[in-house]
């Protein structure tokens, strides 16, 4: 067979895939088109897709002279695969704007924004298959596994309250039912009953007598979840503290709608002075779980003026109030601060992300050298391999047609 005859077979195959493609609804690709135009890092954002995170980024470098490419897809679209002496392999599987997009790559670092354990969803596995395979993160891995349940989260505040004291450190006081069979000693009325891990107001009641709260009994029965009790606090308004990085800031947050729960409806929301009790609260909420680089804690406030921490969230935390467009901006600078530190090409890597403290950071990077996963060359094969599985049967009889058509 010529040159010229299998240049135009495989001209030919590449145009009845590029049909069935369109026909389908698929496109594929690979992180290699771009990673071999230059030097670049790859960030993968966990987040919904009405947040565009490539703004953020644009632009920006970092060691001079490496771009940084944005992937981003929701827990729903995304299955990995992780190998104990190769790193991770992440396939996200998406549509946008009518176009199903099938993509494989290796991840240089990961920013999850997205709540990991929700009332309907668990995306444990993943973040299992990403410390499996040692990828980077902002918070780590690690922390964002023991996020998975709050009274898990609630026994390392007690830690903390245990040190500092009920002054120091004004924890709500709760208590925990691993099932409804202990629950048969009724609580001091109103309190507050939490269901099993759900955030933004849902899986919570308030029960004002021991009718209510015997009744609620039988439905936790029902659905076989671990849940909480606490005192309801009349409030007059939810105090919110956030940490991104070395930013801090704080807010006030009050309902207009007469909800109990001050994040459901119409809200205001008022950036307030941060005070040196805020300050220790949520710095001493960053040191758990081996160090969050990204953290808020809430309070409630009584008519009385008294304060009580009511919870604390991880880097899926909502950004509230009027700057939050700076607060995504202070995100981007530290997941660049923390990719120069933990994506160093060319170097060997010790303590991947075992140390995620944005405090020593400084450290780690003078004393401990990196390793890079040599991902530009990883990406450049994945996708090969990909296209290889979908297409390999296709290719076969498409080879054979036309070797019989030349012959």
């Amino acid at each position: 067979m010529s040159y010229k005859n299998i240049s135009h077979s495989n001209q030919s195959f590449n145009l009845t895939k590029s049909i069935i493609n369109q026909q389908i609804g698929i496109q594929l690709s690979s992180s290699s088109q771009y990673i071999t135009k230059g030097k670049s890092k790859l960030l993968f954002i966990i987040d919904y897709q009405y947040i565009d995170w490539r703004k953020y980024f644009k632009d920006k470098k970092i060691f001079a002279d490496y771009d940084i490419h944005i992937e981003q897809a929701e827990f729903k679209e995304i299955n990995l695969s992780a190998y104990s002496n190769n790193g991770i392999l992440i396939n996200i599987n998406i549509y946008r704007n009518g176009i199903h997009i099938v993509r494989s790559f290796r991840p240089d670092f990961v920013l999850v924004r997205q709540y990991v354990k929700d009332a309907n969803e668990d995306w444990i596995n993943i973040i299992l298959g990403m410390q499996y395979g040692a990828v980077p993160s902002v918070n780590t891995m690690r922390a964002l596994y023991n996020f998975r349940d709050k009274p898990w989260v609630f026994a390392e505040l007690l830690k903390i309250q245990r040190r500092l004291g009920v002054e120091q450190f004004p924890l709500i006081n709760q208590a925990y039912y691993p099932n409804y069979r202990k629950m048969f000693v009724s609580p001091p009325f109103p309190s507050v009953i939490k269901i099993g891990q759900a955030h933004q107001g849902l899986g919570k009641i308030i029960i004002n007598n021991h009718y209510d709260y015997h009744e609620l009994t039988s439905l936790i029965e029902m659905s076989k979840c671990y849940s909480t009790i606490e005192p309801f606090i009349y409030g007059q308004c939810d105090i919110y503290i956030q940490k991104i990085g070395h930013n801090y800031k704080a807010f006030k947050r009050k309902s207009l709608s007469d909800n109990w729960k001050a994040n459901i409806g119409s809200v205001v929301i008022e950036q307030i002075e941060l005070t040196e009790r805020y300050r220790l609260w949520i710095d001493e909420v960053s040191q758990i779980f081996g160090g969050l680089d990204i953290c808020a804690v809430e309070i409630v406030q009584s008519h009385d003026g008294q304060e009580f921490i009511i919870d604390v969230n991880d880097c899926t935390m909502q950004l509230v109030g009027e700057t939050y467009e700076d607060d995504y901006q202070s995100i981007a600078k530290l997941i660049i601060h923390k990719m120069e530190i933990y994506c160093r090409p060319n170097q060997e890597l010790t303590t991947v992300t075992r140390i995620s403290s944005f405090d020593e950071l400084k450290e780690i990077a003078q004393n401990k050298p990196f390793h890079d996963f040599s991902n530009e060359n990883i990406q450049q094969t994945s996708h090969t391999i990909h296209t290889e599985d979908t297409f390999s049967n296709l290719k076969k009889a498409f080879n054979e047609f036309f070797s019989n058509m030349l012959s």
